[in-house]
């Protein structure tokens, strides 16, 4: 693109209307920018529209983020992205010219163009930009020189967002190469823009105005420190420790009344003493010995300003930053700290009660957005909440001081929970606060759902505080009390006896018509979780019959939760609805409602598919039911079909693309629960499945896989009609062509040879073995080379050698020899599985038994070669046998939209045993062979000598001893 007044010209009337309210001239533009990006020089083109003061703010803004945006996409982008990359040539311009634009623009345009020399940074900087760090320093030392801190921050907002790409990276030597060029060349000009805005900070205390720019420019030093100091100490940071160490200490020690009497101005301070608290508790985790000396004066500092946090939000951030480096004091080997008499008290009252007590936002949280209370209340999110970081310093502090914790914690338990009892309508939030203390800090065991405590006696507690709640008549009453002790009664679920949890189930169902969302989720939560409860030898606590007295009532309920405003696609709820429907003893009285409640959400998700999670447990909830109910009575399948087939046409006919992979497991759950002939809407959707255009997209791939296998088991004549299996196998020549789904193509390949007959296979055999062999001699992984003994051994037993070996022979003359000798012998040993290496094990031996090609006396060092993988396969662990993949799988090509795949539990296909009548592959391997040498007495003896390994040779000793069989 030709930069001239007319290129200018129409650039910028296409940004501006790419701001443009109405819909057609601002498509158009946006069309028209599509297209000129990928014209050469289009992002300097822009980047010029940027820089011209002619132009609109506003339109100029535009081109900012467009020219971001094109960057982001195009400076490096993947192989399969199908978009042009930016010329080397456009590059080095743009790279020229970024910086100087960037500290010249306004504040929201800066802000554009410093995150677009980001992504530059982020794949150039520093081995393909030299440039960019010294022009960087020199801007830098111009703009401080002058006192525009506008400028300063512009450049430090810059050198923060490339130098956070240090945080994360694997420590190799090449990053602590970079790390070094950056530290030679930054870290004296940092420091002394740090020192000197400290110098700027004090004599301008008074003067709001001048203290804002200053205390964002000491926020991204501090940033920058951080993202320095990460991977390791450096040498300049150490030597210069106390320079550094003193100004943060001052940041948190000092007030500043004329910023922090206004809202904007606190939080100003409080993100800088935040980036403060965040630098010494990284030296605390990393650097401990060389930060000791400081140590105490901070924890000092850090104490004392947490005494003075306020609850308010705006405050959380310093909050939760200060906790924590306390806590990973508490935890370190100066935790002597905390040692004195009355301060883990003091910590408690000062810090962890007032943070762990409930505040009008929480509240406000609970009731206008339950899905994030949850995930940070029960699901333990990455958000760090004042609550659970404040928990986490009791816990710290337990690690070295157990006992005291313990006590000093019980006593302030017991403190609110007579505040409590003296006004319960009142002081309700006390309680609240006591039952969040006891489930936050309950200790985990290791490898299971078991908790303890030390704070309470739990069935105590549970009696005398839990209890009442839960069986109040009132299940809208003090919501979050409600919510809590349901909390309570599932972290403590193993506790409670059996008798007695079975006398709260109903109140439970009682509290799935709570009107609160939080509080009817975690009712469902907790009936699902105790399902899950296991005994001491792994049985389930809960079964079938504990259930079945409201069982009816639990399911109304359950659906009807489902109506409650914002909980239309509640995944707690359906994740109840899953586990129960998994327990219950499903007759028609039940199947029936619960059905029509499933196939009644589905289709209203189908109009507008939102939530993943809840839509895979509506699916395993049909799959379940389906399952289950079957298994009871068969003939309820008409009814599940009928109330099935509108939806799952519906995801087919409107290409719902999230939801064709499930349809498609649960069609060949019903597939298989059929007994032949199928209906006709199975054969249209058999006809469906030949299609091409099914298969494009990689996450159906699995499913229609699953639907295919159902019908070659089921409909076997059908699809040996019409040319259909010659469809079928077209489908396994494309799977099996790709690394990515090899697999999946010889699961289709392998159903036919189990289920169809010889006589409609036969003619298809070359063919098979051609695709097969061209495979393996142009891409063989481990997997492909497993996959492919496993089915020649199924079509061995399925079909004989006889048949194996003429049709292998057709491909090429003897090429069956040539295959047995450098294939099937290597890597016989490498198969896995119970079932696979039973059915490796006998294919082999009846190879070596039965087939003449083998027992020809030419054929000797072919046949002890095969013995001596069979025993290898049979006698020594997996272990010892497995082989790493060599080589990752390619990736097939997606079409359009690709929804992943995720499988059903509930819908999986159970795997047949092709060979049910053998139980012991060993025994067979010794009975075949001592049935052989029979026939021929002397002479297998001697090629077991001269073939097998030492070990083998043991092994098969081994073997025939322990089945009283003799090789002769």
């Amino acid at each position: 693109m030709e930069w001239n007044p007319e290129t200018l010209q129409n650039l910028s009337q296409c940004f501006l209307h790419t701001l443009s309210p109405i819909p057609e001239p601002r498509r158009a533009a946006e069309r028209f920018l599509s297209e000129a990006a990928d014209l050469p020089n289009y992002g300097l083109a822009v980047l010029r529209l940027v820089a011209e003061p002619s132009v609109e703010e506003q339109t100029r803004h535009a081109a900012a983020v467009n020219f971001k945006n094109h960057l982001r996409s195009r400076w490096l982008p993947s192989a399969d992205s199908g978009v042009a990359p930016i010329m080397d040539s456009e590059k080095e311009q743009i790279k020229t010219l970024i910086v100087s634009l960037m500290l010249s623009s306004s504040p929201r345009i800066q802000s554009q163009l410093s995150e677009a020399l980001a992504v530059i940074g982020k794949h150039d900087f520093p081995r393909n930009w030299p440039a960019l760090l010294p022009e960087l320093v020199s801007s830098l030392q111009k703009a401080a020189l002058a006192g525009d801190y506008a400028a300063v921050n512009g450049i430090l907002g810059t050198a923060n967002s490339i130098f956070k790409n240090f945080r994360h990276q694997y420590r190799t030597d090449e990053l602590f190469l970079d790390i070094k060029y950056c530290l030679e060349i930054f870290a004296p000009p940092l420091q002394e823009i740090f020192v000197k805005t400290d110098s700027l900070i004090d004599a301008a205390v008074s003067s709001a105005a001048n203290l804002k720019p200053l205390f964002e420019s000491q926020k991204l030093c501090c940033r920058i420190f951080f993202s320095l100091n990460f991977q390791d100490l450096p040498e300049f940071f150490e030597d210069n420790m106390e320079k550094w160490m003193g100004v943060f200490k001052k940041c948190l020690s000092s007030n500043y009344p004329a910023l922090e009497s206004t809202e904007d101005g606190l939080t100003l301070v409080d993100d800088l003493r935040a980036a403060v608290c965040e630098n010494i508790n990284l030296y605390m985790e990393k650097y401990e010995e060389e930060f000791q000396k400081f140590l105490e004066g901070f924890a000092s500092a850090v104490w004392t300003l947490l005494r003075d946090v306020s609850k308010s939000p705006s405050r959380d951030q310093l909050a939760t930053t200060a906790i924590k480096f306390l806590t990973t004091v508490s935890t370190s080997a100066h935790h002597a700290l905390f040692a004195g008499e009355n301060v883990i008290k003091e910590i408690c009252q000062s810090i962890v009660i007032p943070n762990v007590s409930l505040r009008d936002e929480d509240e406000e949280l609970f009731e206008m957005n339950y899905i994030e209370f949850i995930r940070r209340d029960m699901e333990g999110s990455d958000v760090d909440t004042r609550r659970r970081i404040a928990c986490e310093l009791l816990k710290g502090l337990a690690t070295n001081y157990k006992a005291q914790v313990t006590e000093v914690v019980s006593h302030e338990i017991q403190k609110l929970l007579s505040s409590f009892s003296s006004n319960p309508a009142v002081q309700w939030k006390d309680k609240d606060c006591a039952i969040y203390l006891v489930v936050s800090l309950a200790t985990k065991k290791a490898g299971g759902a078991s908790v303890s405590t030390d704070l309470i006696d739990v069935q105590s507690f549970f009696a005398s505080i839990i209890l009442p709640e839960l069986q109040s008549h009132d299940v809208n009453s003090f919501p979050m009390l409600k919510a809590g002790s349901l909390k309570f009664l599932t972290m403590f679920r193993s506790h409670l006896p059996k008798p007695f949890a079975m006398q709260l189930f109903p109140e439970l169902v009682r509290f799935l018509k709570a009107e609160s969302n939080v509080v009817h989720s975690y009712a469902a939560s907790c009936i699902e979780k105790l399902l899950l409860v296991k005994e001491e030898g792994g049985r389930s606590r809960y079964v079938a019959g504990d259930i079945s007295p409201f069982l009816l009532q639990l399911m109304t309920n359950l659906f009807d939760a489902l109506k409650f405003p914002e909980s239309e696609e509640n995944q707690y709820i359906m994740k109840c609805i899953m586990r129960v429907l998994g327990v219950a003893e499903i007759s028609s009285e039940v199947a029936g409602p619960c059905i029509g409640g499933l196939t009644s959400v589905l289709s209203e998700v189908c109009k507008n598919p939102k939530n993943p999670t809840f839509n895979h447990y509506i699916f395993e909830s049909v799959a379940v039911l389906v399952r289950r109910a079957c298994e009871r009575d068969i003939s309820l399948i008409s009814a599940f079909e009928t109330s099935l087939f509108p939806s799952l046409q519906m995801i087919l006919a409107n290409d719902i693309a999230e939801f064709l992979p499930y349809a498609f497991q649960l069609l060949a759950q019903l597939v298989e629960l059929n007994r032949p002939p199928l209906s006709p809407n199975y054969m249209q959707i058999f006809l469906l499945l030949l299609s091409p255009e099914s298969w494009k997209r990689s996450g159906n791939v699995p499913a229609l896989v699953r639907l295919l296998q159902a019908f070659l088991q089921k409909a076997p004549h059908e699809v040996t009609q019409e040319n259909r299996l010659s469809e079928v196998l077209g489908i396994f020549d494309k799977l099996v062509a790709a690394p990515s789904t090899d697999e999946q193509g010889f699961y289709v390949l392998n159903t036919v040879i189990e289920y169809l007959d010889y006589g409609a296979i036969a003619p298809y055999m070359t063919g098979v073995w051609n695709a097969l062999f061209t495979r393996l001699q142009n891409k063989k992984t481990i997997k492909f080379q497993k996959s492919l003994v496993v089915f020649m051994s199924l079509f061995l037993v399925k079909h004989g050698h006889a048949h194996l070996v003429a049709t292998m022979n057709t491909v090429q003359p003897n090429i069956f020899t040539t295959i047995v000798q450098q294939f099937w012998i290597p890597n016989v040993k490498l198969i896995m599985g119970s079932v696979e290496v039973k059915l490796a094990a006998v294919a082999a031996t009846r190879l070596i038994c039965e087939t003449p090609d083998l027992l020809h006396p030419a054929a000797s060092k072919i046949w002890g070669a095969m013995l001596d993988s069979i025993v290898t396969l049979v006698s020594r662990p997996e272990q010892e046998r497995a082989v790493e993949e060599p080589e990752m799988p390619d990736v097939l090509e997606n079409v359009g939209y690709t929804a992943a795949f995720v499988s059903l539990h509930n819908a999986g296909r159970r795997e047949a045993d092709p060979l049910p009548d053998i139980r012991d592959p060993k025994q067979f391997v010794v009975a075949s062979l001592a049935r052989l040498s029979a026939a021929s007495p002397g002479r297998y003896p001697q090629l077991i000598g001269e073939n097998l390994e030492k070990a083998n040779q043991a092994a098969l000793l081994q073997l025939c001893s322990a089945y009283n069989s003799i090789i002769i």
